[in-house]
């Protein structure tokens, strides 16, 4: 299929359309050429994709913010931070909600000489599809905090998978269902809380499975917990 009309927008001249940029006669022309409307849409959504997949790209990850936060990156890579962040709202939000989430952690979660408790930040990865026990990545890069499927963190050396769900068994409640690799399963619990009051710890079984029934949606913060490490999850959306 060609255009009907000529002369044909050029790609730069549908980009500048795109911008609100076009000259009167490429407006007209998209207006009355649906073969040409249609590229300008395509084109819109590459946009979209490419801002998708760039978006802060620049930026430290959540566990290296996570890690500036406790002290534990080395000096010339927390200098390099503290630089970024001076000119990054975006960061400097994010960096922000950490250190107030860590203000509320109870007096527990703090490590001491003797458990030396390992505290991480878990990092949105992208979606993910399960396909038997494998986690396999989708094709679709997610933003931090954004999905509308399975997500897949990274904390460290561990991954985890969180999942929601319709729960049957309580009409408009949701169901959390999760899967943990990497993180020792000896005393491993999940506890959930919303604005500091505890909802549910469930303990972790053996092959890394978890799951909490009967929520309300809402946001929520869960915390992966071990003897030695714990894994933080500050703002969970459960919708």
């Amino acid at each position: 299929m060609t255009s009907e009309l000529s002369p044909e927008p050029t790609n730069q001249e549908l980009l500048a359309y795109l911008d609100g940029e076009a000259t009167p006669q490429v407006v007209e022309h998209i207006n009355q050429c649906p073969y040409c409307r249609e590229r300008a849409e395509q084109l819109a959504r590459f946009q979209d994709l490419l801002t998708t997949r760039l978006y802060r790209a620049a930026c430290p990850t959540t566990v290296e913010l996570g890690d500036y936060c406790l002290g534990l990156l080395p000096e010339e890579r927390a200098s390099e931070t503290a630089r970024h962040v001076a000119e990054c709202p975006h960061c400097a939000r994010e960096l922000a909600q950490l250190r107030e989430y860590l203000a509320t952690l109870a007096p527990h979660s703090e490590p001491t000489p003797l458990e030396q408790v390992k505290v991480l930040f878990a990092e949105l990865v992208h979606g993910l599809r399960n396909a038997g026990r494998a986690l396999q990545p989708a094709p679709a890069y997610a933003l931090r905090g954004e999905a509308s499927e399975p997500l897949l963190y990274q904390a460290g050396d561990a991954q985890i998978s969180i999942e929601v769900q319709a729960d049957t068994a309580h009409p408009g409640r949701r169901l959390l269902l999760g899967f943990v690799i990497g993180l020792p399963a000896a005393g491993l619990q999940a506890c959930l809380t919303q604005q500091d009051q505890p909802i549910a710890t469930v303990p972790v079984d053996e092959l890394g499975n978890l799951t909490i029934s009967n929520l309300a949606p809402g946001t929520y913060q869960l915390v992966l917990r071990s003897p030695t490490a714990e894994v933080h999850f500050p703002d969970l959306e459960i919708g």
